[in-house]
């Protein structure tokens, strides 16, 4: 999601998106972003200046729920902010001829690239995460009315220059309202299982039923063994992980993190073993079938595993707040961090991104933490780390080491 910097940096990509555009036309020009009634092209061959002159929202993305939000979680939608623009060439003499060849230049650069891409806003504005928003940003031109562009340049009190008008939405800025997090439930019914339906149409193909992950848990770890129960199941010979973040396959082969493992075929109606491997990263997995020798992609599936990160590091005796209120949480896992994870800090109820991943090292700001003694849990890509251990016993209950004391 996007941060207090996203305005700042749509702009600052926009300005260099133009730059980049003017330049190829006349060398020398720049594009800068400044009030209409302080740019002077005073020594250059010319320039063109972006100026955001209103912002406005989205109204139909005002209820939308915070991306990533589980079932169960509650959180304030995020601010969908719609950016105006004014575009005007300054060329120094009021060369028209040249003004109207920088403002082509600059019209084709914006016409050219419709939607920020997140690799040109991670590049041009790396002091903002707004390249992490899952949602596309869109350049739309705006035809600007007369009674618009009088009232606009009286403003500053400047001759009218040639100026295009477009807009640019929507720019979804987050909350500083934590999400609401329940803890999980330790027992569901009288024997802990929820209700269960099925129909038994007699598959003939390969099908995968349910995962059985140790200790009764939602997710696994590494080195686990996990059954796959499910009906004709005695051909499959191996496994191919493929996590849901990464790249999807090309026409070469499995995407890099996509990871196959050798599995023995079990007898007829026993579950297949699935042994996790290290260098897996944490998050959900496709799980597809693969069968024969050499082994290939069975035509069914794909099925889904989840993989918790385990929180490796010493909880200390205490974390203290500064006078304003903010905790500063250092915290280790395994496996670690892949790049581009969503990585969360589950403080009690309360959810905190990482504004600082390294390794398998993520560090948090969280402000106005609360004093007290939380159970902590780590999300990565939308999978925790396990806070109950083991669900097999009578009475389930929150693993002791993971809980963080704030003063």
């Amino acid at each position: 999601m996007s941060d207090a910097r996203a305005i700042e940096a749509v702009t600052e990509t926009l300005r260099a998106l133009v730059e980049d555009g003017i330049k190829s036309v006349e060398p020398g020009a720049t594009a800068v972003a400044r009030p209409p009634h302080r740019v002077s092209p005073t020594g250059q061959p010319g320039l063109v200046n972006l100026f955001l002159y209103r912002t406005s929202t989205a109204p139909e993305r005002r209820n939308d729920p915070p991306p990533g939000l589980l079932p169960g979680e509650t959180g304030e939608p995020p601010l969908p902010l719609v950016l105006h623009y004014l575009l005007t060439p300054f060329v120094q003499g009021d060369d028209d001829l040249v003004a109207h060849r920088l403002l082509g230049a600059a019209l084709q650069a914006l016409h050219t690239r419709p939607l920020l891409s997140r690799a040109e806003l991670a590049q041009t504005a790396a002091f903002s995460d707004l390249s992490r928003q899952p949602d596309h940003i869109r350049i739309t031109w705006h035809a600007v009315d007369e009674k618009e562009i009088y009232s606009l340049w009286s403003v500053f009190q400047t001759p009218y220059r040639l100026t295009a008008a477009f807009e640019v939405r929507a720019v979804l800025i987050d909350s500083r309202r934590p999400v609401r997090t329940p803890l999980p439930v330790l027992a569901r019914g009288a024997d802990g299982r929820g209700p269960r339906a099925g129909a038994d149409p007699r598959p003939t193909t390969p099908a995968v039923h349910r995962l059985h992950y140790p200790g009764g848990r939602p997710a696994a770890r590494t080195g686990d063994t996990v059954e796959l129960h499910g009906t004709h199941l005695s051909g499959v010979t191996g496994i191919r992980l493929t996590r849901l973040a990464a790249t999807t396959a090309g026409p070469t082969g499995p995407a890099p993190d996509a990871v196959d493992v050798p599995v023995a075929a079990p007898a007829p109606g026993d579950p297949v073993l699935l042994r996790l491997p290290g260098g897996l990263a944490a998050g959900v997995h496709a799980l597809t079938l693969l069968g024969g020798s050499p082994r290939t992609e069975l035509p069914v599936g794909p099925w889904y595993l989840a993989l918790a990160p385990a929180i490796t590091s010493t909880m200390p005796a205490a974390v203290t707040r500064d006078g304003a209120g903010t905790a500063r949480i250092t915290l280790t896992a395994d496996p670690p961090f892949a790049p581009g994870q969503r990585v969360d800090l589950l403080l009690g109820a309360d959810a905190h991104t990482a504004r600082e991943l390294a390794g398998n090292t993520a560090r948090f700001t969280v402000r106005h933490a609360r004093p007290g003694s939380h159970p902590v849990r780590l999300r990565v890509d939308g999978v925790d780390s396990l806070l109950v251990p083991d669900r097999t016993t009578d009475r389930p209950s929150y693993d002791p080491t993971q809980r963080l004391t704030v003063t």
